[in-house]
């Protein structure tokens, strides 16, 4: 299956906090601009080929103040699809310029990076305003990076599903996602079904997987066959992809180096050994007795569904057996984790204790503090 797929990054100047970002450590985020003639002439070189789709992406695509230009060029030479990829603050500032709505109109899609929990529920406005206004081909991209946390991607789809977006999990960009992995975590959750790779999308095979029904596009491995890519930074740079050798300026390319990058052989398809730092994050008391990373993976569910069945599910385990481990630990602890209310108006429902959402909270800053010594 083949297909042809053109990459843009027009800016280096980035208003996101990402966790897992690839390009800081590659640009700084310094806030440099590609120059408005690169894609005229890439355009001259490609001598009437057309690519099927292009990715405008991050760094913020709409800082750039030739932003609508690009894209008009980029349609001159790409036959099917432009998405444009963009950060959950970088949206918020371009929602109030009002010149999305414009450009919304000339893209198949304008794509949220959502990669945390706390990001995508200050963007639930914005994205309401959005919609109300028109702006309706939004879609939602979760990045799948090297130690996903399961149960947060759980709690965006939801939250991405009740502002009845399309969702997309995938890896960042030019890079391999843990996909088995959180496949043998999907099979292990009722309600879920997974479907057959289906095609290609960007450039990765692409299956569905129905959360309750609800269907979610998962990006697992890259797609080499055929693989026809050119990828464009910020300072004018074209290659195959930012891990090819071969990378020339806009200013000395031609037709027959533009050739050499297309139907080279994919660098991401190339079988290494790569290794990855898996951390969990557990509590003991001092009387040596831990809260284990499963149940606060579990309170973490339980804060956002407000069921303990639900959050089990979620896990995909029976809820008889983490009822058993709470009902321990909270013995050993002296003190209760969770309140179920079985009467009144929120009668059915889970809450955390008092000492429980204090553990959360600090749960979530040691993991966040984990993740940015990793990342950063």
């Amino acid at each position: 299956m083949g297909m042809s797929l053109l990459v843009i990054q027009p800016s280096t100047k980035c208003d996101g906090g990402c966790l897992v970002c690839p390009w800081k450590e590659k640009f700084g985020c310094t806030g440099v601009m590609l120059p408005s003639e690169v894609l005229d002439i890439l355009a001259g070189n490609l001598e009437g080929f057309r690519f099927d789709g292009c990715v405008i992406t991050c760094p913020n695509p709409f800082s750039h103040p030739k932003i609508e230009s690009i894209v008009d060029k980029v349609q001159e030479i790409c036959d099917r699809y432009i998405d444009i990829f963009v950060t959950i603050p970088g949206l918020k500032n371009v929602a109030r310029s009002g010149q999305l709505k414009k450009i919304s109109e000339n893209v198949h899609a304008l794509i949220i990076l959502v990669d945390s929990q706390k990001a995508m529920m200050s963007s639930v406005q914005t994205i309401k305003n959005l919609l109300s206004f028109g702006v309706d081909n939004i879609e939602a991209y979760i990045p799948l990076g090297s130690s996903f946390d399961f149960a947060e991607i759980l709690s965006l789809i939801g939250i991405c599903r009740r502002q009845g977006l399309r969702i997309t999990i995938g890896p960042r960009f030019y890079e391999k996602a843990p996909a088995e992995e959180f496949l043998k975590k999907l099979a292990k959750r009722e309600n879920t079904e997974v479907g057959l790779h289906y095609g290609v999308r960007y450039i990765y095979h692409a299956l569905k997987v129905f959360f309750d029904d609800y269907p979610v596009t998962l990006l697992t491995s890259p797609s080499s066959e055929n693989c026809k890519t050119l990828y464009v930074d910020p300072y004018g740079n074209i290659s195959k992809c930012p891990h090819s050798k071969l990378s020339v300026n806009y200013r000395h390319i031609s037709t027959e180096y533009l050739r050499k990058m297309l139907f080279s052989p994919c660098p991401l398809s190339q079988n290494t050994l790569q290794l990855t730092p898996k951390v969990k994050v557990s509590f003991v008391t001092r009387d040596g007795v831990e809260i284990p990373p499963d149940i606060m993976e579990l309170l973490e569910l339980i804060s956002q569904l407000k069921s303990f069945r639900a959050a089990c599910k979620a896990i995909g385990v029976p809820p008889s057996t983490y009822w058993e481990k709470i009902k321990e630990l909270e013995d050993k602890l002296g003190i209760s984790l969770i309140i179920t209310v079985r009467g009144g108006r929120k009668k059915g429902i889970t809450l955390l204790t008092g000492f429980a959402r204090d553990i959360l909270e600090e749960y979530r800053k040691v993991r966040e503090k984990v993740l940015l010594s990793l990342y950063t």
